[in-house]
């Protein structure tokens, strides 16, 4: 709370200008009978002079003796004791420099830069009564300065004085009228001795004086919103808002009241207000929003739908605001708008936003949503550099590559990714893309040594029974296998005509072909629909039953 005065160590240029203007000065005091300075006058003026220079080169030792010198001359001379003390200060010569600045006061009482440095000393020193003592004869003397009044009052603060504190300043506000400053300080101290009645008081007073002031009664609303004076605290929260409809700090006290009585309609309206305000960012609100709503956001949807209009307003103000868009992408997600949802992650992450479930959110929705294996490539890529760990990206991209056909980096992502797997369902999507990207490398002993761990993993995982059995089929291997595989996927599907035409094409090729016509006319009625292979599976199926 204090300051440092003391002008004479500012600027080398002027402190000199400074010691020559006091140094004649003294001089033409000190005789009064002559008006012009004398030789003496201007040889103790350049000794002033030197002594300061001296100083400013950090030639200490030289000033000091200068100074002495001076005072041998002269020893009623109170600017060699204020700069003699000021130099023991900063050589922390305590004692020196009190005992130098009291002789300085004691020749010049009405120099108020010698009591400053004083006080100063003393302040910085613990004796708060000592330094006070020198402000008040400071304030006296210097009546007009506002600056000299809080530094006593500061003081007083310091030393836990607070009444003298309150003193000094009425005694200002006295003496310069009703102000601001005055008001504010006096608050603030009420508050620390927790007699809010006096601190409120204070505001009404400038509230009174400053009728525009929005600060003030946004302090007179927060008042009685602490004292559950609600029509109150609505009625000064309407006047600022008359005022200054757009005072983000108003808008957010009224958002809060309304959410509290429970009127959703006017709490939304204020939320918008403050999506639309350009005195906040992004962050700034989103957090004020879910500390609204809480955990309303997560449990009820008319809540959540709420929160993503509000994101959408910010996001025409935030286009380019990566953590917004990774909040909508939740929402969206969480409200089923996969294609919003899809979009918002591809910004988020095009923003800047380098967080693990965000990437495995966009991950997701590229395999619901985008059928460009070499764009889910390219993510898989982004992910595996900030996190080379996660099992799932190499999933990902492992069966993208399959589905490109490069066999080989298939099997080379998904076994490194392998060492990353830590829940079964890692080791079931591993082993199952391994199978079918060594079986079509034509290694197929390798494809069903895959199929068997996966099994092991998951002995009714239905499309590795349904894969497996028809790759054991293409390749005449155990057919028996293949045929209780295929048929506890079929009676576990039995509309399922991927499942329907594994099944009837391992009774085909062990020759039970009627058994296998039956299977697939159960699906005739959408014949129009079938894929290349099952078409071609029932034409050799009804061959070979001519």
């Amino acid at each position: 709370m204090y300051k440092l005065i003391n002008n004479m160590r500012n600027s080398g240029i002027f402190l000199i200008l400074l010691s020559i203007f006091i140094c004649l000065s003294a001089c033409k005091s000190q005789q009064k009978a002559i008006l012009q300075p004398n030789d003496n006058d201007i040889k103790m003026a350049q000794m002033i002079i030197d002594a300061a220079i001296e100083r400013e080169i950090g030639n200490i030792e030289k000033s000091c003796e200068i100074y002495e010198s001076i005072l041998k001359i002269n020893p009623e001379n109170a600017l060699a004791y204020y700069q003699l003390a000021a130099i023991n200060y900063e050589q922390r010569n305590i004692a020196k420099a009190i005992e130098y600045n009291i002789k300085a006061v004691e020749l010049d009482k009405k120099n108020h830069w010698y009591r400053c440095q004083l006080a100063e000393i003393y302040i910085q020193t613990k004796q708060h009564e000592k330094a006070a003592e020198q402000y008040k004869a400071i304030v006296e003397l210097q009546p007009k300065v506002t600056e000299y009044y809080i530094e006593l009052a500061s003081i007083y603060i310091d030393a836990n004085m607070y009444d003298k504190a309150i003193e000094v300043i009425n005694l200002l506000e006295k003496r310069q009228g009703i102000n601001e400053y005055c008001s504010m300080f006096k608050y603030k101290v009420y508050k620390q001795l927790n007699n809010p009645e006096k601190a409120i008081k204070e505001i009404e007073k400038l509230s009174k004086e400053y009728p525009s002031n929005v600060s003030y009664l946004s302090i007179l609303a927060q008042n009685y919103l602490s004292k559950e004076n609600l029509p109150k605290a609505l009625e000064f929260m309407k006047e600022i808002e008359k005022i200054d409809s757009s005072n983000i700090e108003n808008i957010v006290a009224l958002m809060e009241f309304y959410y509290k009585k429970d009127d959703t309609s006017l709490t939304e309206t204020y939320i918008d207000k403050l999506c639309r305000s350009t005195e906040m960012n992004f962050e700034e609100k989103n957090q004020l929003i879910l500390g609204l709503y809480k955990a309303k956001v997560d449990e009820d949807i008319e809540t959540l739908r709420n929160y993503i209009k509000h994101l959408e307003t910010m996001s025409s103000m935030y286009p380019e605001e990566g953590l917004l868009w990774q909040f909508l992408s939740i929402g969206y997600m969480r409200t089923f708008r996969m294609d919003e949802a899809y979009q918002a992650c591809k910004k988020a992450i095009e923003y800047g936003v380098k967080d693990l479930d965000l990437y495995k959110r966009y991950i997701i929705l590229q395999q619901v949503r985008v059928e460009d294996d070499e764009e889910r490539i390219k993510t898989c890529d982004d992910a595996i550099k900030l996190y080379p760990r996660e099992c799932i990206f190499y999933i990902v991209k492992g069966y993208s590559l399959v589905n490109l056909k490069e066999y080989e980096k298939a099997i080379e992502t998904l076994e490194k990714g392998l060492k990353y797997a830590k829940q079964q369902s890692d080791y079931i999507d591993i082993y199952s893309n391994l199978a079918e990207a060594y079986y079509r490398t034509e290694n197929k002993d390798k494809a069903f040594e895959y199929f068997e761990k996966a099994l092991k993993k998951d002995a009714n995982n239905l499309m590795i029974l349904n894969n497996y059995a028809y790759y054991l089929c293409l390749e005449n291997q155990d057919l028996d296998k293949a045929e209780k595989m295929s048929k506890q996927t079929y009676d576990n599907q039995p509309h399922n005509i991927t499942f329907a035409d594994t099944y009837a094409w391992i009774l085909h090729t062990k020759g039970e072909h009627m058994k296998a016509k039956e299977v697939l006319d159960k699906f005739l009625d959408s014949k129009n629909e079938w894929s290349e292979t099952v078409s071609n599976h029932y034409q050799e199926i009804l061959e070979a039953i001519k």
